[in-house]
């Protein structure tokens, strides 16, 4: 179930280790949700919605001219649906987003990360 989170208060932030694409930078306040206890991500690094993604697949699609893109397509979309908080700008960020989306598409597609990562 997805949450509606709700920052904690200031005070009540919480040091933790600040990440940015897999570098430590070394510790920053961060707030958390008061319902899941989710901590947020505070790097600049946000998650962005399926939609983008989406796209990104669509344009992979023409650049490849395979036959049978509309079922590939279709597949990596539902294996993207099934992740949870895909999504969630709280708990995710778009290098850990990225991670996953080429690992979806190497799934179904026999190219190598730098081609996918010329569409990210």
């Amino acid at each position: 179930m997805k949450c509606d989170h709700i920052d904690c208060g200031d005070t009540e932030k919480v040091w933790l280790p600040h990440i940015v694409r897999e570098h430590h930078r070394g510790l920053k306040s961060h707030h958390f949700c008061i319902r899941c206890g989710m901590v947020k991500n505070i790097g600049s690094d946000r998650a962005t919605g399926r939609g983008y993604f989406i796209n990104i697949i669509s344009q992979i699609e023409k650049y490849l001219k395979l036959p049978g893109a509309s079922v590939r397509m279709r597949l990596i979309v539902k294996d993207l649906e099934k992740i949870e908080d895909f999504d969630d700008a709280y708990s995710m960020s778009k290098y850990a987003q990225e991670k996953i989306f080429i690992s979806i598409i190497k799934k179904y597609y026999p190219i190598p990360d730098t081609t996918i990562q010329q569409f990210l």
